[in-house]
């Protein structure tokens, strides 16, 4: 080759030689700083998310030992995060160069025995290696087809096995655990920390992956094998893939031509003599000449009254629609109305009456706003044919008012019956469309900022009526969680600052049932609850030994206040008064012990020991019982119904299946920031419970659940419309 940095599918297969060429060890090194950086970036950035699963994990293991592990892997991430993954990013950098030369690394970066992978319970990391590369490997399947060619093409290896390419997931994760392992994580810690990192990368390697891909490809690197290149980034985990409409109008023109009668019957539609449209075309009569009006004035006068046909007869479809859901635009198929139609025409009034069939079988949809919807048949299939960027844009105004309306759905509060003002905004905009809209798609751009407008108040109105709802979760979640998060305050407060025993335990029995009613009711960020851990620090502090006249001058200063405060946290936890004054007394003592120049400090017994007794905070009376699927935790299974479970947003649909054979379309209206919990309410907003991702992972593994996605009904539809006439394309 004339530049070692173009590699020709031609070469491929060549024997290797003893040692790489240049242009290829340097662009080695470059995809190796890119994919370590591009890694740990990731990482990082989910970093506030891992935090929240091992606070979640450490508050609901049963045993311990593990609950320590989880707590520890937690504190290692808030403190030392920066040097973590530096040190993973290092070991790497050292495992990467380590395969490319050989010399494949076999023991930990640490010579402590307690950190090495390959000690006693070498079989346990071994397990959580294979797990978390095989999880992740199947997730980038495509992308490493491409990967593993293009990497043995630099190594000179073409037919390089999978396990041996410095990218696969198995050596990154076998990378992460020596970097942890170099940092003085202890084993059990590398692999809760090693679990939780494979599920922060499950969505991003595969991106990473292409973009490598990409990468080789354009430096010359078999840049005809297009495997893994994929430009377009995959959707969300449980998010279903929305078929592309951009040349949607192209499979609507292949149909016409293919067959030009098979849709609807429109181009073969009889008129009053049982002259078919075909037929008159072929006589060289229009169908318009016949009728002595267009398509698009029959569609004009349907919209607002009556059409009088030459036959006498009288097409009416505001009958149809009086107070009930019907495809009017399947009417006209078959009518007179629709013979001047074109064979393009007549399949996209298929699609439309299609569209409207869809949206009329989604049963997320309230009944009321289908109602509201078919009022709007006519005029949406006479914009749809003026305007063909309807069924390929999403922003197109018409569009978009079926989006905004069919996207208000949840209404939280509200007795069976009762009316809706706001329902009643959006029918006065539809009543103005179906009068007004003859050709200006003005119109239907003003409908869509009335609608975004009703929109916004309808949103605020959820959110107004389903605060007392949220709050009360946050307070049940806030309750399994604080007897963890209280301890880990004191359990720090204390290793800064040692202090007697009486000290410690008066934290332990009596302030931190203050903190966690504090955490309960207000939330971390709460001022009153910064307040009682500055007091308890302050506490700490006046019981040390104070050397210098400063230090005894700012205790001096500070007591009265202190003592105040700690005697009203005191009431307000409820320690009772024998215990109070005894313990007031005891404190007395200290402060004149502190302030001695020979004060000795007391020894504080293991505060772990002393916290290990920690009471138990319990459940606030005025928590609301609304989680009967949240009553009993589940153990935690990583699988991949449960990334689908912890994926969902605000908005996002599940179909709940019930034992009677009853079926419900849930929306998900409130996603906790703590545990992840969801708040889901039926389409009226009259049935409401929360459920967390675990149970409602469970209930994707046998069937009781369907995740249905973010789209309003009118995008799902579309979605619907756009598979099957691609489908029927190429079938055709």
């Amino acid at each position: 080759m004339s530049d070692p940095g173009i590699v020709n599918l031609s070469d491929y297969g060549k024997p290797s030689r003893d040692q790489l060429p240049a242009a290829y060890a340097g662009l080695l090194g470059e995809v190796r700083d890119l994919f370590s950086e591009k890694v740990m970036r990731a990482l990082t950035s989910q970093l506030a998310v891992i935090e929240g699963g091992l606070v979640g994990l450490a508050t609901n293991s049963p045993l311990r030992e593990t609950r320590e592990a989880y707590s520890i892997a937690l504190s290692l991430l808030q403190r030392q995060s920066t040097g973590l993954m530096e040190s993973c990013k290092k070991a790497y950098a050292q495992d990467f160069d380590a395969r490319i030369t050989g010399k494949v690394r076999t023991q930990s970066a640490s010579a402590d025995s307690d950190l090495s992978i390959l000690d006693e319970n070498e079989y346990e990391v071994a397990l959580a290696i294979d797990k978390s590369s095989a999880r992740l490997r199947f997730n980038c399947a495509e992308e490493l087809i491409g990967l593993d060619a293009r990497i043995g093409i630099l190594l000179e290896k073409p037919r390089l096995p999978a396990d041996d390419n410095p990218l696969n997931p198995k050596v990154l994760c076998e990378a992460l655990l020596h970097g942890m392992a170099a940092f003085g994580a202890k084993q059990k810690v590398q692999l809760v920390l090693l679990n939780q990192f494979d599920l922060a990368l499950f969505s991003e390697l595969p991106l990473l992956y292409q973009e490598i891909n990409r990468l080789l490809a354009a430096k010359g690197v078999l840049p005809d094998f297009k495997a893994g290149v994929g430009t377009i980034q995959r959707p969300a985990v449980a998010k279903t893939p929305k078929p592309e409409d951009g040349d949607l109008l192209g499979v609507f023109e292949r149909l016409a031509k293919m067959q030009p009668a098979a849709f609807g019957g429109t181009s073969g539609a009889m008129d009053s003599t049982g002259m078919s449209s075909a037929a008159m075309g072929s006589t060289g009569m229009s169908g318009a000449a016949q009728l002595g009006f267009s398509m698009l004035e029959a569609l004009g006068k349907l919209q607002i009254g009556a059409l009088n046909l030459p036959s006498g007869a009288t097409l009416d479809l505001r009958g149809s629609l009086a107070g009930g859901v019907s495809n009017v635009v399947r009417e006209l198929q078959q009518s007179p109305a629709m013979q001047s139609a074109s064979q393009v025409e007549a399949v996209m009034i298929d699609a439309v009456a299609m569209l409207f069939d869809y949206l009329f079988e989604d049963r997320a949809m309230p009944e009321r706003l289908k109602q509201l919807v078919a009022q709007l048949q006519v005029p949406v299939l006479k914009a749809a044919i003026l305007d063909r960027s309807f069924f390929t844009s999403r922003e197109h105004p018409a569009r978009r008012v079926l989006d905004l309306i069919s996207s208000l759905t949840v209404r939280p509060n509200r007795s069976e019956g009762e009316q809706d003002p706001l329902l009643a905004e959006v029918e006065a905009v539809i009543l103005t469309i179906v009068n007004e809209y003859d050709q200006d798609v003005g119109v239907f751009e003003q409908a869509v900022v009335s609608l975004s407008g009703i929109h916004e108040r309808y949103e605020q109105e959820l959110e107004n009526g389903l605060a007392d709802g949220v709050e009360a979760l946050l307070r049940e979640e806030r309750a399994e969680m604080a007897d963890a998060l209280i301890r880990e305050h004191i359990r720090r407060a204390l290793a800064e600052q040692p202090a007697p025993e009486t000290v410690a335990l008066f934290l332990r029995d009596c302030w931190s049932v203050l903190l966690k009613q504090t955490f309960v009711v207000e939330g971390e960020s709460s001022p009153h609850l910064s307040a009682h851990l500055e007091t308890m620090r302050e506490l700490l502090w006046s019981v040390q030994a104070k050397a210098d006249m400063d230090s005894r001058l700012m205790l001096v200063r500070i007591l009265p206040g202190l003592l105040k405060r700690l005697r009203e946290g005191a009431n307000r936890a409820g320690m009772n008064e024998a215990d109070s004054e005894r313990f007031f007394s005891v404190l007395v003592a200290l402060h004149a012990g502190a302030v001695r120049a020979n004060a000795l400090t007391v020894p504080l017994p293991e505060a772990e020991t002393l916290l290990d007794d920690l009471p138990e905070q319990p459940q606030s009376p005025e928590a609301n019982e609304t989680d009967v699927h949240c009553a009993q935790p589940l153990p935690e299974i990583q699988d991949e119904f449960s990334l689908q479970a912890s994926d969902l947003q605000k908005g996002d649909r599940v179909e709940m299946k019930y034992e009677d054979g009853s079926v419900r379309v849930m929306h998900v209206v409130w996603v906790s920031g703590i545990k992840g919990n969801y708040l889901v309410a039926d389409a009226d907003g009259q049935n409401m419970f929360s459920i967390s991702p675990q149970r409602l992972a469970d209930k994707l593994r046998s069937g009781q659940a369907v995740l249905l996605g973010h789209d309003s009904a009118a995008e799902g539809a579309f979605s619907k419309l756009v598979s099957f006439f691609k489908a029927r394309a190429s079938t055709a």
